[in-house]
């Protein structure tokens, strides 16, 4: 949907009361420029994302400057091919949905872009394993070291995850961060295994640099539990969980998610790092 203004000042008007997702500013418009929309539109906090690009009929390098220097993030001269024009709006879009979809702390795509990639693989009709990866006792570990050392584990996780793909997997596997203590890995049918036990394999030989040595030496932390009761909580593991299209056969993304969520229960109950293969079939 498109919405017009005949200046700078309605276009401000606009912008509040429709919340758009793109503005398009003529640097040239009456009772308030383009210029000086721009810099009204990023001095408001609620707007300081918002993509924004300007055209005008001059040509001069400094006015492309001192729109870009006011936070514009395209410019483009008039007379313009109409082509051009949508497909910079459209990259620009999709930049934005991306940078917003990746976490904030590990850089990886987040779930949007993991359902994309599953849909993806769906539509073109290929086999894939999603390997659904969570940490155990990592909110005990968190309550006792603190959030900051979380993060480490956070960032080491991802980056091992990232790692090990790198080196065991494949060009078109894909790493993403639910989000918290939550990762997904897609790779292609049958290479799910040795992803997996490398996983497990780097991340317990790793986890340790966490922790301080009395830690280590019990095996164990103490920390409360989500009911406040003072327990005993184990070194960090971590659990995979496996599904496996072609042999499940699921062809929707809620259904592969609903069935990663539902094995990952299981591979928690292990008392070590492991992981749970799907063995089931669709049964409908």
């Amino acid at each position: 949907n498109v919405i017009t203004a005949e200046n700078g000042k309605e276009g401000l008007e606009k912008i509040e009361q429709f919340l758009p997702d793109f503005v398009i500013l003529d640097g040239s418009m009456p009772v308030m420029d383009g210029f000086e929309t721009l810099e009204q539109i990023r001095k408001n906090p609620k707007f300081i994302n918002l993509p924004v690009m300007m055209f005008t009929a001059l040509s001069g390098e400094s006015e492309e400057i001192k729109g870009l220097s006011l936070g514009a993030d395209d410019y483009i001269t008039k007379p313009f091919k109409t082509p051009i024009l949508l497909t910079k709006v459209k990259n620009i879009l999709d930049r934005k949905r991306k940078s917003i979809d990746v976490n904030p702390l590990t850089s990886l795509p987040g779930n949007l872009s993991i359902q994309e990639n599953v849909e993806k693989r769906i539509a073109n009709k290929t086999h894939f394993s999603l390997l659904y990866v969570d940490l155990n006792s990592f909110k005990s570990f968190n309550d006792k070291y603190g959030f900051y050392t979380g993060d480490k584990v956070i960032k080491f996780t991802a980056e091992l995850l990232q790692n090990t793909v790198r080196k065991y997997g494949m060009l078109s596997d894909f790493v993403g961060h639910i989000g918290g203590d939550d990762f997904v890995v897609i790779t292609e049918s049958g290479n799910s295994i040795t992803l997996a036990e490398n996983i497990i394999s780097e991340f317990d030989k790793g986890i340790k640099q966490f922790y301080n040595e009395e830690d280590i030496k019990n095996g164990f932390i103490v920390s409360a539990d989500r009911n406040n009761n003072i327990q005993k909580f184990p070194i960090m593991t971590i659990s995979i969980a496996i599904i496996a299209t072609n042999v499940a056969h699921l062809t929707h993304f809620a259904e592969i998610s609903k069935r990663a969520s539902d094995l990952k229960k299981v591979a928690k109950k292990s008392n070590k790092s492991s992981y749970v293969f799907e063995r089931r079939k669709n049964c409908r």
